[in-house]
């Protein structure tokens, strides 16, 4: 609930202010916020700038932000760009564009459509992305998904059920690619050194081990080894060098 003790802030065109604990936050142009900010809710439209840490109930941003300290959130909607230093930690958090931290990611789901990097690891109970992924840490999460549309890469994936294919070349798809991906990024191609989960999909998917009870490898897989516990199904025009049950 709102606390009417607080006062709320409003930064509208190239200005700033001071951070502190507020009610609603709302940026409307280039704003900058000066030190921590504390609210229920935060609203960002245009390209702005957190000289802090931000701890909020509800964030909503369509643009752009860069957040130079942690971002701690409830809910939060991003239709653009997020771009943060340090650690970031929502409850429900839907990305329509990219998200990019310096340190790591805890959600407790995390849909994405577009691009994220993250430096360290990246946790969620569930992981559903539609567009590029580039993790130098473990991806874990009871359900992932994850829908490439260019090169991705990850440095280990662990969870209960694991789904990689490659993006659709529906309408959605071009839209994605066009508006959210990096030409540079390459073809779709997901990169990971280990694979690890209960029931395990892949598709498009370059990995030294895939361990798991039941595991299917579809076409454009190129694996080193799999280990499996029950089922093993690998497609004739995937790579499998090694398969060992266990």
């Amino acid at each position: 609930m709102k606390d009417d003790k607080k006062p709320n802030l409003k930064i509208i065109g190239d200005n700033s202010a001071s951070g502190g604990r507020y009610d609603d936050a709302k940026i409307i142009g280039n704003g900058v916020i000066k030190g921590d900010l504390e609210c229920v809710t935060f609203k960002s439209i245009g390209d702005s700038r957190l000289e802090g840490n931000l701890k909020a109930g509800t964030v909503k941003i369509t643009g752009s932000i860069h957040v130079e300290g942690k971002t701690t959130a409830d809910d939060i909607r991003v239709t653009g760009d997020l771009n943060i230093d340090g650690d970031f930690q929502a409850g429900h958090c839907h990305l329509r564009g990219g998200i990019t931290t310096k340190s790591g990611i805890k959600a407790d789901d995390l849909s994405l459509m577009g691009y994220v990097t993250v430096k360290k690891n990246c946790e969620a109970e569930s992981f559903k992305a539609d567009g590029q992924i580039k993790i130098d840490g473990l991806l874990t999460a009871d359900d992932i998904e994850i829908k490439t549309y260019g090169a991705s890469r990850i440095s280990e994936i662990g969870g209960d059920r694991i789904v990689i294919r490659k993006g659709s070349g529906s309408s959605l798809g071009k839209v994605i690619k066009l508006l959210f991906v990096p030409s540079s990024w390459g073809n779709a191609m997901v990169t990971v050194n280990s694979i690890e989960g209960d029931d395990i999909h892949l598709s498009n998917t370059r990995a030294k081990v895939v361990r798991g009870n039941n595991v299917v490898i579809e076409n454009g897989c190129d694996i080193d080894l799999v280990e499996y516990k029950d089922n093993l199904r690998v497609n004739r025009s995937a790579s499998v060098r090694e398969k060992k049950k266990i």
